[in-house]
C-alpha cells in the first residue's frame, strides 16, 4: 500500500509539473531555469582531437567529451557504446560490432560503420597519439551493412575490447577522409564528434577549455549545459572561492584535502591512482644484478615510513608485482619485504659484503676484483627529494653510503631507460592494465621466461590470462628489478550542488587514467540513485530522486527514468504515456 501511496503522490507531482509547463506554453516559463554551468581546474593539454591532444591521461579526457569509442566503461567495467553488442572469431583474430542506430554527429551527418572503418584505415597511415597498440595490428575492416563492422587482425588479440576498442575514439568519414595532417588540423570541422559536449573554444596559452551540451546526444541530453576548464594557481584555494566546482588531489596532496573534510558545501570521492613509485635498481651493474642484493635493499627500506611521514598517509604500501591493489589483475599474497633491518645485514653479509676497516661502509670486490666502498647514487627528481633523503638514512644503517642527485624529468626517465644510473626513484601510471608490465624484469635472471609469460598472457583470455599475469607480478616481487614504495590515493573534491555525480572508473579510463572525469558523469544515470548499489532502487532512494527534482536538480523526465526503476514493467518515460497511462 505504502508503495501504490508513493507512486501516486509522485504521479500527481509530475502531473503538476506538466501542468505549470504547459500552461505557459508560447510564453516565457513562470521560472526559467537557469543554465548550468560547471567550472573545474585546467591547463593546456592540447586540442582536443584524437590527434593534436598531448599523450597524457588529461589530454584524451578532454578528447573524450567530444568523441566516443565502440565501447566504454562505467564505474563497474566495460559497457556498451557506440556499439551495442560485440562477437569474436574462436582465435579472437575477427571482432564483429552491432552498431547503434540513430548515432548522429554534432553536425548532423548519420553515424555508420564507414566511420569505423574510415577510423582504423586512417589510424593506420596517421597513429592517434595515446593507445598502447599499434594501428598495424588491424589487418583489414569489412563493412556489411551500415550497422555492421568486422575488424580482422594480424594475429590473435583476446584484449582487443579493453585496450582498443574501448580506447580508439571514432572519426567521422565525411571529415577526416580528405584531412591530410591530421596532426595540424584544427577548427569547428575537427571537433565533429558524437560526445555528450561541444567545443565551443580552446586557448593553449591560457589552458582554457569550454564545451557546451551536445543536446542531440545518442545516450541523452546532457545535465549540464556548460562546462569550463581553467588553469588555476591553487586548486584548493580555487574551491573555497567558488571559482572552479571540482579539483582533483593526488597522494601528498592529502594535505589540501583534509581542509574540505568538515566543511559541508563540499564532498570528497575518493579513488585509485592506478599509479606507483619504484626505486630502480640497475641491474645490468653489480653489484645490483645480484637479486639477493636487491632483496637486501628492500628490506632496508622501511616504506610504512615513508608513507606515513613524507606522504601523510596519503598512499598504501605498493604491492611489490607493480599492479595495483585495486586492478582486477592483481595478485595478492606476494612478499611484501617488510622493513627488517637484522634480516638486510644477515643477506649481505652472506654475500660477504661486509666493512672490513670498520668504517662504517661496507665494502665489495667490483668486477676487476678491486675492493670498493658501497657508495652508490640515487638520481630523482625534486618532487621525490624527501624520499631519496628517508631511503638515504635507511641504507647507511646497512653500512651502505648513498648520494642523492636530483635531475630534471626528462634526464631522469632518459637515464633509467638508458641504463645511465645505479639506483634512481621515478614513478609512473597505468597500473591497471597488464600491458604495463611488458619490460618490467628485463635483465634479470628470469627475463627469457618472463618475457614468454607475457606474450602468452596476451593470447589468453579471463581466468588463464589473469593466471599468468599473476605469474608476471610473481617474478617481478621475487627477482626485484624495481622496489614498488607506494601508491598514492587520488581524491575528486568538489560542489555537490553544482555536480553530484562524480566517480572513479573501474580499471581506470582507457586502461590508465585515473582522474574521476568519465564523461558519464554529464550523462543522467538514474542508477546513480542506488546508493547502496544493490541493482534495486527502493523507496528512500526513490525520494532521493524526488528531492533533487523539488531542488531542480533533475527535469520531470528523469525523476520518470527513476520511477521506471522503481515500478518495473510500467512505462513512464514519455509525457504522453506518463499522463495516460495508470501507474497501477
Amino acid at each position: 500500500m505504502k508503495r501504490i501511496i508513493t507512486i501516486l503522490c509522485l504521479a500527481m507531482l509530475l502531473c503538476s509539473a506538466f501542468c505549470v509547463i504547459s500552461s505557459a506554453a508560447g510564453g516565457a516559463t513562470a521560472a526559467a531555469t537557469a543554465e548550468k554551468s560547471i567550472k573545474i581546474e585546467g591547463g593546456d593539454y592540447g586540442y582536443p582531437t584524437p590527434f593534436a591532444l598531448f599523450p597524457k591521461g588529461p589530454g584524451y579526457i578532454r578528447m573524450s567529451f567530444i568523441f566516443d569509442t565502440l565501447a566504454w566503461k562505467d564505474k563497474h567495467g566495460v559497457i556498451p557504446w557506440l556499439a551495442d553488442s560485440w562477437s569474436r572469431s574462436d582465435d579472437a583474430r575477427t571482432w564483429t560490432f552491432s552498431l547503434h542506430r540513430g548515432v548522429k554527429w554534432s553536425d548532423g551527418e548519420p553515424f555508420t560503420a564507414d566511420d569505423v572503418k574510415l577510423t582504423f584505415d586512417y589510424t593506420k597511415e596517421h597513429p592517434q597519439l595515446w593507445y598502447a597498440y599499434n594501428a598495424k595490428e588491424i589487418d583489414h575492416v569489412e563493412v556489411p551493412n551500415p550497422y555492421t563492422v568486422s575488424i580482422h587482425l594480424e594475429e590473435s588479440m583476446p584484449t582487443f575490447i579493453a585496450d582498443v576498442a574501448g580506447c580508439v575514439p571514432i572519426i567521422p568519414k565525411h571529415i577526416w577522409d580528405d584531412v591530410d595532417d591530421p596532426y595540424t588540423f584544427r577548427g569547428d570541422d575537427a571537433v565533429i564528434g558524437t560526445g555528450p559536449l561541444k567545443l565551443v573554444e580552446y586557448d593553449g596559452t591560457q589552458g582554457y577549455y569550454e564545451y557546451e551540451a551536445n543536446t542531440e546526444c545518442f545516450k541523452g541530453e546532457p545535465v549540464v549545459d556548460q562546462l569550463i576548464m581553467l588553469d588555476v594557481g591553487d586548486p584548493a584555494l580555487a574551491l573555497m572561492a567558488g571559482d572552479i566546482d571540482a579539483a582533483s588531489f593526488m597522494g601528498k596532496e592529502i594535505v589540501a584535502v583534509e581542509e574540505f573534510e568538515d566543511d559541508s558545501d563540499f564532498e570528497i570521492e575518493e579513488g585509485s591512482s592506478w599509479w606507483v613509485l619504484n626505486f630502480y635498481y640497475n641491474v645490468g651493474k653489480y653489484p645490483m644484478n645480484s637479486s639477493d642484493f636487491r632483496r637486501a635493499i628492500a628490506y632496508g627500506i622501511d616504506r610504512a615510513d615513508i608513507v606515513q611521514t613524507v606522504t601523510h598517509d596519503g598512499s598504501i604500501l605498493a604491492n611489490t608485482g607493480i599492479i595495483h591493489p585495486d586492478s582486477t589483475w592483481y595478485k595478492s599474497g606476494l612478499p611484501g619485504y617488510e622493513y627488517n633491518i637484522a634480516k638486510a645485514n644477515e643477506i649481505l653479509d652472506a654475500l660477504n659484503f661486509t666493512d672490513t676497516n670498520d668504517d662504517g661502509i661496507r665494502e665489495y670486490k667490483d668486477e676487476d676484483g678491486n675492493t670498493t666502498a658501497f657508495q652508490f647514487t640515487v638520481i630523482t627528481s625534486e618532487e621525490y627529494a624527501y624520499e631519496a633523503d628517508f631511503i638515504k638514512d635507511d641504507l647507511k644503517d646497512l653500512g651502505i653510503e648513498i648520494g642523492v642527485k636530483s635531475v630534471g624529468k626528462r634526464e631522469l626517465g632518459s637515464g633509467i631507460c638508458c641504463g645511465a644510473f645505479e639506483f634512481a626513484i621515478s614513478g609512473h601510471g597505468g597500473i591497471a592494465n597488464p600491458r604495463v608490465l611488458r619490460t618490467a624484469a628485463m635483465g634479470t635472471s628470469r627475463s627469457e621466461e618472463y618475457y614468454e609469460i607475457y606474450e602468452k598472457q596476451l593470447m589468453s583470455m579471463d581466468e588463464d590470462r589473469k593466471e599468468l599475469v599473476g605469474e608476471l607480478q610473481e617474478i617481478i616481487a621475487d627477482e626485484l628489478p624495481v622496489y614498488p614504495l607506494y601508491h598514492p590515493k587520488i581524491w575528486c573534491v568538489y560542489d555537490p550542488d553544482k555536480l553530484d555525480a562524480w566517480f572513479y572508473t573501474k580499471d581506470a579510463i582507457a586502461g590508465s587514467i585515473p582522474l574521476a572525469l568519465n564523461k558519464l558523469i554529464f550523462l543522467f544515470d538514474p542508477w546513480r540513485y542506488d546508493a547502496n548499489e544493490d541493482g534495486i532502487i527502493d523507496e528512500s532512494e526513490l525520494n532521493d530522486a524526488r528531492q533533487d527534482y523539488d531542488e531542480d536538480k533533475i527535469t520531470m523526465e528523469q525523476l520518470a527514468m527513476v520511477l521506471n526503476l522503481y515500478y518495473p514493467g510500467k512505462t513512464f518515460l514519455s509525457k504522453r504515456k506518463l499522463y495516460q497511462k495508470p501507474f497501477f
